[in-house]
Parts: C-alpha cells; sequence; structure tokens
C-alpha cells in the first residue's frame, strides 16, 4: 500500500501556514506570510522567503490529494494572486530579494524564492491573473542570479540552478538554461571526491539533503546526467548519517542541521538504492514523529519547505525499499571530511575528527542516544567549545583507538541591541542600498556569527575507545587558568545557523554530566557498556 506519511503530516499543519498569511484583500499586504510583519508590526520588512509557500498554496489548489479541503477552493487561487502580487512588491530594484534585512540583496532568498514562484507558474500557467507581471519579475530576479553566485553554502546554488531553468521553461530565452547548466557545472567542480557539497567548510546532513533536493527537481525536467551523477554520488554519502533511532545529522555536520527534505530523497529512490535506504527510515520516523518534520518546524521554516512534503508525497517510490546501513557491521572514515562512522554489534557511533571529536552514539539494545557537541568550559564570565570545526588533521586512528587534540574556542552569544539595531538600519538604508557593498557587510556578519574562530590557550585531548562491548571516551582538558565549569554530554551549537537546534524526542534522553573542580587540568571519563549504562570518572590536578 502506497504510504501517504508526507501527506499526512503537511495537511496537519496547513491551518498554522495559512495563519501566517494576509488574506484581507484590501490590505496593503495582502499575500504576506510573513505575520511578524503585516500583523504584530514587530519588523520593519517582509521576509521574502516566507513567500516560498505560495507553492504549498498552489499544490493543495491544484492536486485532488485524499483529505484535502483545499482543492480548487476560489479562496485559495485568490490567496495564490495575492501572495504572487507580494512577492513582486517586495522585490529590489536590482532584482534580488531580502531575508533578513532591509537591502540585503540575498542570494539564497532570490533563488529560492524564484524556484518556488516560477514553479507555481509552471503549475497553474496563465490561468494566474498577474502571470505577466510575475514573468517580469522572475526575469529581473534570474538576470541578477545570472550576475553573482555565493559558494559559501553550495545549497543556494543548486536552488539558483532548479529557479533559472524554471524561467528558461517559462520565457524559452536560451540565456537562462545557460545559466542553469554553468552554474551546475561550478558546483560540480566543488562537489567533494566524498560526494558532499561544502557547507561554510565541510558538509552539513540537512542543507546536503536540501542540495539534492533542488538538484532532483533539476533533473526531473532537464533529464540531465551531470545532475544524476552529482545525485548519486551525495547520496552515497548521505546514507551513512542515518541513525538507528531514526534521527539525521546533527552535530558532526558543518551546520549542525537535523533534517532530511524528502522531495529530492523520494524522487531519486526510482533510481538509487541509498535514497531508498534513507526513505525506508525517513517514512518510519515522521511517522512516529521521530525526526524533524512539519509538526516541530517554526513557522519561518514550515513557509519555507513545508510544499517538499506534498512534493515528496507526489513522487514516492512505490517498490520495496533497501534496509539502512545501520543494520550491518562496517568502519567507514571519510578523511576529507574527518567524518568516522562505526557499526557493530552494540553501537552505532558517529563523529567527525576534525571538529574536536564531536560525535552522536546510538545504543542499540537500549535506544539510547547520545548527542556530545565537545568539551564546554567556563572560566570567569568566559565559556569555551572545543567542539569547533577545522581544516587541518590533528587525530589519529589506530586498531580502534580514536585521538584528537584541539585548542578550544571561545564561545560569544550574539543578540540584537536597540542600539545595534538602529545602527543597522541606518547602514541598511543609506550605504546599504548599493549591492556589493552590502554583499561586503554580509561576508563580515557571517565571519562573525558564523565561521570566525577565536582560538583559547585551552586544550583538549579527546580519546575514544570502542568495542563490541563498550566505549570509552577520556577528555582530558588543560588550561592556563582554573576551571570552573566543565560540562560534556550536551548539544552546543557555537554558530548562528537558522535550521538548527530544532527539539527531538530523543533530547529528552540526554545526558549531561557537569564537573566544577576549580583546577587546571581534569579528566573526565564515561564509560558506557552495551546496555547504556554508564560509569563515570573524574580526576584533576
Amino acid at each position: 500500500m502506497k504510504s501517504s506519511v508526507y501527506l499526512d503530516v503537511i495537511l496537519k499543519e496547513i491551518p498554522r501556514l495559512l495563519g501566517l498569511l494576509d488574506k484581507n484583500p484590501n490590505s496593503p499586504t495582502f499575500g504576506s506570510f510573513d505575520r511578524q510583519f503585516w500583523h504584530y508590526n514587530v519588523v520593519d520588512f517582509s521576509c521574502s522567503r516566507f513567500q516560498e509557500a505560495v507553492l504549498t498554496l498552489v499544490l493543495l489548489y491544484e492536486y485532488d490529494f485524499p483529505n484535502n479541503i483545499y482543492y480548487k477552493r476560489e479562496s485559495i487561487f485568490s490567496w495564490i494572486d495575492g501572495a504572487l502580487r507580494f512577492w513582486l512588491k517586495i522585490q529590489n530594484k536590482d532584482g534580488s530579494f531580502n531575508e533578513w534585512y532591509p537591502n540585503e540583496h540575498s542570494f539564497v532568498a532570490t533563488a529560492f524564492t524564484t524556484y518556488a514562484v516560477s514553479e507555481a507558474l509552471l503549475i497553474l500557467g496563465r490561468e494566474v491573473p498577474s502571470y505577466n507581471e510575475v514573468v517580469i519579475g522572475l526575469k529581473k530576479a534570474s538576470d541578477w542570479l545570472l550576475s553573482y553566485t555565493d559558494f559559501t553554502a553550495c545549497n543556494q546554488v543548486a536552488g539558483s540552478v532548479s529557479a533559472l531553468y524554471n524561467v528558461y521553461l517559462i520565457t524559452g530565452e536560451k540565456k537562462y538554461e545557460d545559466g542553469a547548466i554553468g552554474k551546475l557545472k561550478q558546483l560540480r567542480e566543488r562537489q567533494n571526491s566524498e560526494g558532499w557539497f561544502p557547507e561554510y567548510g565541510g558538509p552539513d546532513i540537512g542543507y546536503l539533503s536540501l542540495a539534492i533536493d533542488y538538484l532532483c527537481k533539476y533533473h526531473y525536467k532537464s533529464k540531465d546526467l551531470l545532475a544524476r551523477d552529482m545525485i548519486d554520488k551525495a547520496l552515497e554519502f548521505l546514507a551513512y548519517f542515518i541513525h538507528p533511532d531514526g534521527t539525521f545529522g546533527g552535530e558532526y555536520g558543518s551546520r549542525n542541521t537535523k533534517y532530511i527534505i524528502p522531495s529530492g530523497i523520494e524522487y531519486s529512490s526510482h533510481w538509487n538504492e541509498n535514497a531508498r535506504r534513507i526513505a525506508f527510515v525517513l517514512r518510519n520516523s515522521l511517522e512516529k514523529r521521530g525526526t524533524i518534520g512539519p509538526y516541530n518546524l517554526d513557522d519561518r521554516y514550515l513557509s519555507y519547505i513545508g510544499y517538499t512534503y506534498l512534493q515528496a508525497h507526489m513522487d514516492i517510490y512505490d517498490g520495496n525499499l533497501l534496509p539502512p546501513l545501520y543494520e550491518s557491521e562496517f568502519n567507514k572514515f571519510f578523511r576529507n571530511s574527518g567524518l568516522l562512522i562505526i557499526s557493530n554489534k552494540s553501537f552505532y557511533f558517529v563523529s567527525n575528527l576534525k571538529k574536536g571529536g564531536v560525535f552522536r552514539l546510538t545504543i542499540r539494545k537500549s535506544g539510547l542516544s547520545i548527542n556530545d557537541s565537545g568539551v564546554i568550559v567556563k572560566i570567569g564570565d568566559n565559556l569555551y567549545s572545543s567542539g569547533w570545526l577545522r581544516q587541518e588533521e590533528t587525530f589519529n586512528i589506530r586498531e580502534g583507538k580514536i585521538s584528537v587534540k584541539t585548542n578550544m574556542l571561545k564561545l560569544s552569544y550574539k543578540t540584537m541591541g536597540s542600539k545595534e539595531f538602529i545602527l543597522s538600519r541606518l547602514f541598511q538604508f543609506t550605504l546599504g542600498r548599493f549591492t556589493s557593498l552590502s554583499l561586503k557587510i554580509k561576508n563580515l556578519l557571517r565571519r562573525m556569527l558564523i565561521t570566525y574562530k577565536s582560538r583559547s590557550d585551552i586544550q583538549v585531548n579527546r580519546n575514544i575507545e570502542i568495542s563490541d562491548t563498550c566505549i570509552t571516551i577520556e577528555d582530558t582538558v588543560n588550561s592556563p587558568e582554573d576551571i570552573e565549569r566543565l560540562i560534556v554530554g550536551i548539544e552546543n551549537p557555537y554558530i548562528y545557523i537558522p535550521s538548527s537546534r530544532y527539539f527531538q524526542i530523543q533530547d529528552l534522553s540526554t545526558f549531561i554530566d557537569v564537573v566544577e573542580p576549580m583546577k587546571n587540568e581534569i579528566k573526565i571519563i564515561r564509560r558506557y557498556d552495551a546496555e547504556g549504562k554508564k560509569e563515570l570518572t573524574v580526576k584533576s590536578n
């Protein structure tokens, strides 16, 4: 029997999605999905990416899914037209769009909203009253995408490939087809030999699934063999990061994400065995609410990716799925990324050795999951973390023993104060109007919030030993100053990533160990047996 899990989980969230929409045709913000802007009036601009929700409405309007009360409703159709017109209203003069602040000229917002809006036109055609005006807006956005590419986060480039190809299909203008193919080739040059695309310096599981998704959308229409080859390589890598508890990804990724975008997985399952392994776990986990899904996404990301669950239902593979890789025993090391996977009789262990040895451990017999972001140290008013990504190798693997050496990173938890907000808006409404200057400032913000590293003199040596019956994690911390508090066994992402830090049921069973030694050298040893029982030993000098 054909699974309906994707349809079931998204239909339950449509009332919430429609509550985000300004449905009043007399309102100047009619069609906006950004409720913070049009209703609460707590922000001074409308985030364009909320408008991606228009594609969710288009799919509900156009296709007679089971239990779809929105099918061919006149009200839905009028709201679709309003949403398309509002997308045009908030477009920058140069064709780009904003996501986080005015005059941002965001590559991702331009690429992803252009895909969603162009897909809406491809589905509904000229019956949309605003069709001609929207085509003009799509061309302006696509011309801007042709002039700029941002490879800092490669999933965005994959989105631009699908967006440009859609606009080519709508307009017939070959420059957009050539642009899509050109960006695809540039993306292929950046695909690591291990299969992943760089996301701020390394692979990330959620964003890799998003890149696969956009490449699948492009392949569906173009049948481009290069795209299919890139998808296959990415899936071969992605299949290792499914956990026995039904979760995906986490702290060992470069951006800490824990979700899987479903539509590309289902589409590629028609030919790819690794996609079938992922789909097997994803469907079961969504049914049990054991992984990130529409039910625990915030309003922003429900707007961004809600439609992918409808597309997954439409493209669902109806053949036999395959058991996941974690059902077999193996050791696999991806040296370029630093990711190590050990699957034995008792444990499924995934660690990023280039990220200080952060790990995700699943104990098979008890089902216990341990998510470890490295060592956290408090000295005075400062916090430090060992779990940060670096490119150099500071690790060693030998006969089931793993050792990682690192210097801790000083953490900074930034919030926006009133003074900072006023200064940022003054810049954005003056000098920020100039695209090139705005993009330079955005790169600076990225360095501050995501990639900037402030290393300390605190050293951490992590040693891990794993067998069929026991796993031991030994952390030795040496500090020039006395350590007031040491914490291990906690999820502690140190960088700002919008689509991270969502709650999962497994988070309830997190074990956090806190030590308050007031010493400058500490050794903390955790040992788990095959039942999940833990022994904790602390030594200090």
